[in-house]
């Protein structure tokens, strides 16, 4: 069991009541010596600024050691510290205002002398039911809390009556209030115009006067850029709600051109049907006009002239079939003569000349059968090698010719 050499009083140690800055390189370590003593260190290699204020770790030593809502003291080694940060001042200030019921006493030894000035501002804003005191060693630290304890040194260690000490005390509570607090309305208490301090004073109180200023002028800033971005995002709400109310009209709109394309589409299919039906029962009628026609005692030039005839409408018949267009007898005869001249064209390119003999360009034709410009010009290429004509014929101009040459056997 570990004991304070100064007090005799037991020293409790848990792993837990230590916190670790990697990135600062150091450690904040607690220890609580007899009932209410708590014990600070901070371990490092070499002195270092402290970032963050440790509020949890002491909160958790407060809580393990039950003395949540009750009195007690703080020893602080500040050996290895020779600054701290903003956010670790802020920290402070705030355990030290609002910590219930209020800490008795701090003690901070060891102190560096770079540290000192920051140390005597720490005590310049301490609560008045506080008290902070700066020594030396651990032991003084130990006998200092003693006797705060027994009510043998309840005033601060500065001599009050000092006015010097008195004036550097107020400086330095102005100073904290303003640089760490942003206390900008804190009165500073001049002394006389003549004193040897009031230059120190007065630059402090137009020191405070320029960062309200900058401070208010921020605010504004602040507000304006608010205000801005506020109407910004409004206008893009704006311009969202637009654009999301226009697709949903252009969905509308879809959903009915597309119910009106699938009411037409099945509309052409009842057509087609009936189409398809027609022409049958006209092949069977053509059939039959032939067989009569056949048995008509009729010359044989007539004869030959009506089944002419007759083999030409059926012709015409298959191939309306075939492509499914409507022909003209002429254009019946350029696809049979077509079929005849180059076998190897399907039923899709076959159509397709058609098209072509009657005007239609690529985009006309590439929107019917629902491919890219780009793929009819493959296609037309295809039929050009199929058609075995070379790179300086224009198929449309080959066809004209061969429509002449239907025009002439119709």
């Amino acid at each position: 069991m570990e004991r304070c050499k100064v007090s005799g009083e037991e020293i409790i140690s848990n792993p837990c009541w230590a916190y670790n800055n990697h990135a600062s390189h150091y450690s904040t370590r607690i220890k609580r010596i007899g009932r209410n003593i708590l014990y600070i260190r901070v371990d490092a290699e070499e002195p270092v600024r402290l970032e963050e204020f440790e509020l949890n770790l002491v909160m958790k030593v407060l809580e393990d050691s039950g003395l949540k809502g009750k009195p007690f003291h703080v020893i602080w080694n500040l050996e290895k510290v020779k600054k701290i940060a903003y956010s670790y001042k802020h920290g402070i200030v705030n355990f030290l205002y609002n910590i219930q019921p209020p800490l008795n006493s701090v003690v901070f030894f060891n102190v560096a002398p770079e540290f000192v000035t920051t140390a005597e501002s720490i005590r310049s804003i301490f609560p008045s039911t506080m008290h902070l005191y700066l020594t030396e060693s651990y032991a003084a630290a130990i006998q200092k809390t003693l006797n705060h304890s027994s009510g043998k040194n309840p005033q601060t260690d500065h001599t009050e009556n000092n006015e010097f000490e008195h004036l550097k005390n107020q400086f330095l509570r102005a100073s904290a209030m303003i640089g760490w607090l942003k206390m900008l309305g804190q009165k500073i208490h001049l002394p006389p115009a003549d004193h040897e301090l009031y230059p120190f004073f007065s630059a402090l109180s137009f020191l405070q006067e320029d960062i309200a200023t900058q401070e208010n002028n921020h605010e504004k800033k602040k507000r304006e850029l608010e205000l801005f971005y506020e109407e910004k995002a409004r206008a893009m709400d704006a311009e969202i709600s637009a654009f999301e109310n226009n697709q949903r009209q252009l969905h509308r709109e879809f959903e009915k051109e597309q119910s009106g394309l699938i009411n037409t589409l099945a509309l052409r299919k009842n057509e087609s049907i009936t189409i398809s039906a027609s022409l049958q029962n006209r092949n069977l009628a053509l059939h039959s006009l032939s067989l009569e026609m056949s048995r008509l005692s009729l010359s044989p030039e007539q004869k030959r002239q009506l089944l002419t005839l007759s083999e030409t409408l059926l012709e015409t018949h298959r191939n309306e079939r075939q492509i499914g267009l409507p022909l003209t007898e002429t254009d019946s005869i350029l696809l049979s003569l077509l079929k005849r001249k180059y076998p190897h064209l399907n039923n899709r390119e076959l159509k397709i000349c058609l098209l072509i003999k009657q005007n239609y360009d690529n985009n006309d034709i590439a929107d019917q059968y629902g491919i890219s410009k780009r793929g009819m010009e493959s296609l037309r290429y295809r039929m050009h090698k199929k058609i075995s004509l070379n790179k300086n014929q224009s198929l449309k101009n080959h066809l004209a010719a061969l429509a002449v040459e239907a025009q002439a056997l119709a």
